[in-house]
This record gives C-alpha cells, sequence and structure tokens, in this order.
C-alpha cells in the first residue's frame, strides 16, 4: 500500500514537500508578519482569559459582556482571514498569468 506523501503529518514532511504544495503561488500572505501580528491580536481578544472569574458585566443583546466581545472579535478574523486571502493571495494559472 503506497501513502501520498500529502497525506503524511506535516511534522514528517520535508521543505521541499512544503515548496510543492505551493509552486503556483506569485505571493502568499504567511510570509508577511504583521498579518500574522493581527492574528495573534485578534485571537488575544476572542478568548476571554483576561475578564474577571464569574463577571458578567451589562448585557449586549442579551449576552453577557464577555461573549458580546468574543463573538465581535470572531466576526473580524473571519472577515480579517478573508481580506487577506483576498489581498495577498496571488496564484498563478495554468498559462504562468496572475489570476485576478
Amino acid at each position: 500500500m503506497s501513502i501520498d506523501k500529502h497525506e503524511l503529518p506535516s511534522s514528517a514532511r520535508s521543505p521541499q514537500d512544503w515548496d510543492e504544495l505551493f509552486v503556483g503561488l506569485q505571493q502568499e500572505p504567511r510570509k508577511k508578519g504583521w498579518v500574522w501580528l493581527v492574528y495573534l491580536m485578534l485571537f488575544a481578544i476572542a478568548i476571554p482569559w483576561y475578564w474577571p472569574p464569574l463577571y458578567r458585566g451589562s448585557l449586549v443583546a442579551g449576552l453577557p459582556m464577555w461573549v458580546a466581545v468574543t463573538l465581535g472579535a470572531i466576526v473580524l478574523l473571519a472577515a480579517w482571514t478573508a481580506f487577506v486571502i483576498t489581498r495577498y493571495w496571488k496564484d498563478l494559472d495554468e498559462d504562468g498569468v496572475q489570476s485576478p
């Protein structure tokens, strides 16, 4: 039985295997440090570790404040991901021309 190298866990792949996965990319967001910084900030806001224990705060749409902040951060994470993909993920089509 043959195992496809793309089915291997990421820790078992060599650097050359990773390069093969991204052959058609002209530009990709994983090489932009500030993109990761924004992700880190949004995840830090989304995880309610900084709220005091048993804190409820005022209600926002019937939800405790920490839930509303977490949901808002998740929406921002989704919007940020969509922005990053559309703005910074540039790949080439079969003819070697940049796709829009």
